[in-house]
């Protein structure tokens, strides 16, 4: 299983004027929806009087990958659907692509603004910076002092990285993982003591 995927570096953005109306596009990446949400809140400070502010996102990877689309108030399927289908096409993940509309007076049509929405998103990914990044699992891991030297050995070994180490009755160990060597992670952890105890996960 692949835990490599593409997303934007930075934000990229594009233009387009249909029949009067303005569009522009935006895209950049995020890894939660709470981070979707924070973007959007700066793309209407930064356009107050848009007419429309509709967008796709992707997070996520495999079976774990969320996608969602909005119209934003267009007809039903004329906006977020062609964004999130430039989306899809462009093989990018953990991105989020807004078009922003400032309507100029005339009506574009259900076709009109499917070609419209969906052009501006793609010329906008198109546009888009490229790197690759690797999906991690950040687990909570419950370590015997005595056992803290062989869990980090096995941590570094498997190409992870340790967030930090908080010391009670036992130590606790935010590591994070990656997603392809979850398993085996799991499986070297049981055979350096049966009693080490994986608390809560989550995917970052």
């Amino acid at each position: 299983m692949s835990d490599e995927y593409k997303t934007i570096v930075g934000t990229a953005e594009s233009k387009l004027v249909v029949k009067k109306s303005r569009f522009f596009g935006l895209a950049t990446s995020i890894d939660t929806i709470e981070a979707s949400k924070k973007f959007l809140t700066l793309l209407q400070e930064k356009y107050p009087n848009a007419s429309h502010g509709c967008y796709a996102y992707s997070i996520g990877c495999g079976h774990e990958k969320r996608e969602y689309a909005t119209d934003a108030g267009e007809p039903r399927n004329s906006a977020g659907p062609p964004i999130l289908a430039a989306v899809t096409a462009s093989q990018l993940s953990n991105v989020i692509c807004v078009v922003i509309r400032h309507y100029g007076g005339i009506n574009l049509g259900i076709g009109g603004l499917i070609r419209a929405y969906g052009r501006c998103a793609r010329e906008c990914l198109g546009s888009a910076k490229i790197e690759t990044q690797i999906s991690y699992k950040t687990l909570q891991v419950r370590i015997p002092y005595e056992q803290i030297g062989s869990v980090l050995k096995l941590c570094n070994r498997l190409g992870g990285r340790v967030i930090n180490i908080e010391y009670g009755q036992d130590a606790t160990a935010h590591l994070q993982i990656r997603q392809r060597e979850i398993e085996n992670f799991q499986e070297n952890l049981r055979g350096i003591n049966s009693d080490i105890d994986v608390i809560n996960s989550m995917t970052v």
